[in-house]
């Protein structure tokens, strides 16, 4: 019996490893403007024993055309990136806060793969004489996440990269499973519950699972549209608003979670217990809890940017959409002693060095010009069009999100001055007519 056991591995024939078939190969058009600028022949050879990563590709390419190629990649993701044109390396950040590391190596072309990535037949002479090895690793954030970006940054490396592609992407729950199958409240209140608590705790990684459930709890393709509402309007008055809910008794002003959202939108860090903790001088904070602080920032704009997105549309809970969000300001202002568009507005003034950050600020900023005239008003105080305007220019380079957002905003100010121009007209055809 092991002779034949023997005989039967000796006869089992090699994996062969598949490839995606890809018979009508076009290359990527390469950009007319980009971001990362290497040369070819200042790239680094792989070094001896040096494993490379098997998220890797041979290409016949030169490396300008490649780097050209994955930064307009990840400006259409709205991935943001720390370019190095020395070394031939760029350092990226997801907006789920997953790090990937991009390294460029010159290639050999005798020892190269015999069909590299991004070889047809059609390739000029020129591209045959360049090999570039391209190289994704992982530095930290969720794994699957990862393999989703890093695949579709190889396949913009080989110019096989389309925008709309929609094959990598997580499932979302239809409307109609949604009204199926709603939230139990008081699932929902124990969950709120669970994510308070989180917040209280002093460890940094049960702040962060606090927060990311409170992400997922105020998202209505995730959570289910009843559950979100709830959780939305625990975020922004402390309590639930709608009458109709069963159990609005069951969720008290004292879970914190409005104060703890507004002391990480405000300032940017929790104190102790999860209040609020006053400004603190940058040599008090140490490079980890900073570093921690700003993923709790982000994670903290992304529940608030979902809470006005949730509560956007329900008109019984908005029955005055104007005073309701006036209202939430004022209170905001109270408990936190600081102006919250103030505050947004300058998050969003930072998009070139937090891009990801300036786009949930914009998303808020839109629910709340949608929301409220005063916002609008008091925002040209603050001369919010002047920075907008700044970043949607470092979103039309970099970050189509952000690109978006801020264009949603300038529609909803503009709109704002084309009624105001209606209702003037209207009153002047009035007062002639009498």
């Amino acid at each position: 019996m092991i002779k034949h056991r023997k005989m039967q591995f000796a006869n089992r024939p090699e994996p062969i490893i598949m490839k995606r078939p890809n018979p009508s190969f076009q290359k990527q058009p390469l950009p007319a403007v980009t971001n990362w600028h290497p040369q070819h022949n200042s790239l680094r050879t792989v070094p001896n024993f040096y494993p490379l990563e098997k998220s890797s590709r041979y290409i016949h390419d030169s490396a300008e055309n490649i780097a050209a190629r994955m930064s307009d990649a990840c400006r259409l993701m709205s991935v943001h990136a720390e370019y190095d044109n020395e070394a031939g390396t760029a350092l990226l950040m997801t907006d789920d806060h997953v790090e990937i590391f991009v390294s460029l190596w010159k290639g050999d072309v005798q020892h190269s793969p015999s069909t590299p990535e991004g070889k047809t037949e059609q390739d000029d002479a020129e591209d045959e004489n360049f090999v570039t090895i391209v190289e994704v690793q992982r530095r930290k954030g969720c794994s699957v996440s990862f393999h989703k970006y890093g695949r579709r940054l190889l396949d913009s490396a080989s110019g096989n990269f389309t925008p709309d592609d929609n094959s990598y992407s997580i499932p979302k729950v239809s409307p109609s499973i949604q009204e199926e199958k709603k939230k139990d409240e008081e699932s929902s209140v124990l969950a709120l519950e669970i994510a308070a608590s989180l917040l209280r705790k002093d460890r940094m990684d049960a702040r962060r699972l606090g927060l990311e459930s409170l992400c997922l709890l105020t998202d209505p393709e995730k959570a289910g549209i009843e559950t979100a509402r709830l959780s939305s309007q625990v975020v922004l008055f402390g309590s639930v608003q709608d009458a109709q809910a069963e159990n609005a008794d069951f969720i008290p002003d004292e879970l914190g979670i409005r104060e703890a959202i507004l002391s990480l939108v405000q300032f940017g860090r929790l104190g102790e217990y999860g209040d609020f903790e006053d400004d603190l001088e940058d040599d008090e904070v140490d490079n980890d809890e900073k570093e921690f602080n700003e993923v709790l920032h982000n994670l903290a704009l992304g529940v608030l940017s979902n809470a006005l997105a949730a509560l956007e549309p329900d008109k019984k809970a908005w029955e005055d959409v104007s005073d309701s969000t006036d209202s939430f300001l004022e209170e905001s202002r109270e408990i936190s002693k600081k102006e919250l568009l103030s505050t947004l507005l300058s998050v969003l003034g930072k998009a070139e060095a937090k891009p990801h950050d300036a786009c949930l600020s914009a998303q808020c900023l839109k629910s709340l010009f949608q929301a409220s005239k005063k916002a609008k008003k008091r925002a040209r105080e603050l001369k919010a069009k002047q920075i907008v305007m700044t970043a949607l220019d470092v979103g039309r380079r970099t970050h189509v999100k952000l690109e978006t957002e801020t264009k949603r905003i300038i529609k909803e100010l503009e709109k704002n001055d084309d009624e105001e121009e209606d209702v003037e007209r209207e009153n002047n055809a009035r007062e002639d007519s009498e």
